[in-house]
């Protein structure tokens, strides 16, 4: 039976190369007409690069050959931010008579002024600290959530940087809430830094590990001695965790959800703290209904690169940091790592850490259920 296309991916293949022409070939083709004032590239010039960047950016996601991956990247993220700049040119240049010459030369150097910003932002991890407080729980637990480290993209050496900075917030738990890899040429040896952690760790798989090679990665895993949540749950301490399975289908937390909660061994904790573990923020609706009391996401990175996540908050409504409801509350991670080129503007790596601690120990005003507070420390954000 022919695999069934999600409706984004079929809009992926069918935007493919239209895309490739506007990243990377427009922007040459616009700057360098400014700077000649005539069209310095010929249309098979045009058309040759944009042959070139289709097939060198679709065959990199194909061939275990990094250095072939990081060339192609790069130049996308590079590309992109030139298109970017170049659109808003094009724009000023419509409502006012401009030196096309001399923009060009603006247009490059502040493009390489953010690619260089971009790059020093992508090797910066902060940690951001949450705490929560519930009735459900009699002792403090510490969670660390990491988030799209993508180890592919990224180099061993980057993962055993964030496992030192876990283990330095002393955690009781830690999760990964997907895209710890994406690539199928990751081995044992880029991932053998997660043996150094000292606390439980768990995993919950993202959608590059299902492109990648799943049964590969699991495998990986559990040698490592992460324990991978499938359709689901483990209890640690007086807190129960739910794993489910990144999918394309927007329904996938309501779908599974209910299955898992009927099995008995479920039922049995519904009173309990519970942290649903998924990649996408997609069914914090079915989580709610269905008493989750956490839900702890990644994916959308924030967009990693400005203005990109001003495109993901079309897909996705809940795109960066804390949201509330209720008692309920979802936590959306910008993701540790980088996918693709090792660049970010407008956005930084995180790990997040999360205290959840007995609601008689927090300092907030006493209320009838689990009552949540969360703040950020050190960074001036608070969630109440």
């Amino acid at each position: 039976m022919t695999p069934k296309i999600s409706h984004a991916r079929r809009w992926f293949y069918i935007l493919f190369l239209p895309l490739c022409f506007l990243v990377f070939a427009y922007p040459l083709h616009r700057l360098t007409d400014w700077y000649r004032h005539t069209s310095a590239l010929s249309a098979s010039h045009t058309a040759l690069i944009w042959a070139l960047a289709a097939f060198a950016l679709w065959y990199s996601f194909r061939s275990p050959k990094r250095l072939l991956r990081a060339l192609a990247v790069h130049w996308l993220g590079i590309s992109f931010i030139l298109l970017v700049l170049t659109l808003l040119y094009e724009v000023a240049r419509l409502l006012a008579p401009l030196p096309d010459h001399t923009a060009v030369g603006w247009i490059v150097s502040v493009a390489a002024g953010l690619v260089l910003a971009a790059m020093g932002a992508a090797h910066f991890i902060r940690v951001k600290h949450l705490q929560f407080a519930s009735d459900k729980i009699t002792r403090r637990c510490r969670i660390v959530q990491i988030s799209d480290v993508h180890i592919g993209s990224r180099q061993g050496g980057y993962l055993a940087r964030v496992v030192r900075r876990i283990n330095s917030l002393r955690p009781d738990v830690v999760v990964i809430t997907g895209d710890l890899l994406d690539s199928a040429a990751v081995g044992y040896d880029d991932l053998k830094s997660l043996l150094q952690l000292n606390a439980k760790t768990l995993f919950s798989i993202g959608n590059h590990e299902r492109y990648a090679d799943l049964d590969k990665a699991l495998g990986l895993l559990a040698r490592l001695g992460v324990q991978t949540l499938r359709q689901q749950q483990v209890r640690v301490g007086e807190i129960q965790f739910i794993g489910i399975d990144d999918a394309d289908e927007p329904t996938q937390v309501a779908t599974q959800l209910p299955r898992i909660q009927r099995r008995p061994r479920i039922q049995r904790r519904r009173d309990g703290y519970t942290i649903l573990l998924y990649h996408r923020p997609l069914g914090w609706q079915a989580a709610r209904k269905h008493g989750i009391d956490l839900m702890l996401c990644g994916h959308t990175h924030n967009g990693q690169i400005f203005p990109f996540n001003l495109l993901v908050k079309r897909r996705f409504h809940h795109i960066h940091g804390l949201y509330r409801s209720g008692d309920a509350r979802l936590y959306v991670s910008p993701g540790t790592g980088t996918w693709g080129p090792l660049m970010r503007l407008g956005s930084l790596n995180e790990i997040t850490c999360l205290d959840i601690r007995p609601h008689r120990a927090s300092r907030a005003r006493p209320q009838a259920g689990s009552q949540a507070v969360a703040s950020a420390r050190g960074n001036g954000i608070s969630a109440e």
